[in-house]
């Protein structure tokens, strides 16, 4: 079931391989055959409304692991921009962890960019993101480029990730740091 998911509404560039495939078929069992054109244009018709459908799926629907994605995305946009208070509604009210509750955590993050002069925050390729129900974890590395004394200076962070789904949408419930993604 996980894989359908994926290939349908995460990454259909299989599907849309095969439906070209069929196609390339169709058109050549069209010209070796005495098959007259209307058969080819309905066979292509209906590959492009299948295409097009596929397309609509990929694009109206976010999947969970998709809206993990864009909240880390949305996190690494924020810290630069210095909207922390952004970036912390993204943790959950039962949050622990780094700086233990959510408090200690709001004000950690807000003493390291006073401190920091953060002018980016890039996240590494594509985390893996694991779903299990209303929970899901995942590892997600960063490279920050800050300022420090008007000097430039670039730092790696990767953190262990779990989340929970809420009605108002994914929630970090926990986040440690860790080394073993780093590049």
């Amino acid at each position: 079931m996980e894989t359908l998911k994926v290939t349908f509404f995460e990454d259909p560039l299989v599907v849309y391989i095969i439906l070209g495939a069929v196609a390339v078929g169709l058109t050549v069992r069209w010209r070796t055959a005495a098959r007259s054109g209307r058969w080819l244009a309905t066979g292509l018709l209906i590959l492009a409304i299948l295409a097009g459908g596929i397309f609509a799926m990929e694009t109206l629907v976010v999947t969970d692991r998709e809206q993990i994605r864009l909240a880390l995305k949305d996190i690494a946009e924020s810290v630069p921009a210095g909207r922390i208070e952004h970036a912390m509604t993204y943790l959950d009210e039962k949050y622990f962890g780094w700086g233990k509750f959510k408090p200690g955590a709001v004000l950690a993050a807000k003493v390291a960019l006073a401190r920091y002069d953060i002018q980016k925050v890039s996240l590494f390729g594509d985390p893996a993101i694991e779903i299990d129900g209303k929970l899901a974890k995942c590892k997600v590395g960063a490279m920050i480029t800050y300022k420090v004394k008007g000097e430039p200076a670039r730092h790696p962070m990767a953190w262990r990730v779990k989340w929970i789904k809420r009605p108002e949408g994914w929630r970090i419930q926990q986040a440690e740091p860790t080394t073993d993604i780093l590049p």
